[in-house]
């Protein structure tokens, strides 16, 4: 199925669906141009906060691929916390990063 950037995806639409929010945002020089973005997790009280951010020229199967990928992530950190997949905790203190393409 293909959808353009204005319309998400089945696995974007489910991460929305649990109430994950996606941001398109430009990373500019300081990111590989190869990497789609970042998904941001905060253990919290009574359950983890997750978000994304993507770059805004993906196009729909890349942010779909990245939503996918993104969501299976989200599950491993909620199960196993951040060590198996090399989650980065931002200097802001109990919030982890990754990145991915």
């Amino acid at each position: 199925m293909t959808h353009s950037n204005d319309e998400p995806g089945e696995a974007e639409r489910r991460l929305i669906a649990f109430g994950v929010p996606l941001e398109e945002q430009d990373f500019g020089d300081a990111v590989d141009p190869e990497v789609y973005g970042c998904i941001l997790a905060e253990p919290a009280d009574g359950g983890n906060r997750f978000k994304i951010a993507v770059r805004p020229e993906l196009s729909g199967w890349q942010r779909e691929t990245f939503a996918e990928w993104a969501a299976s992530r989200f599950a491993r950190f909620a199960e196993h916390g951040p060590e198996p997949d090399g989650w980065q905790e931002q200097s802001a203190g109990g919030v982890w990063q990754l990145w991915g393409a």
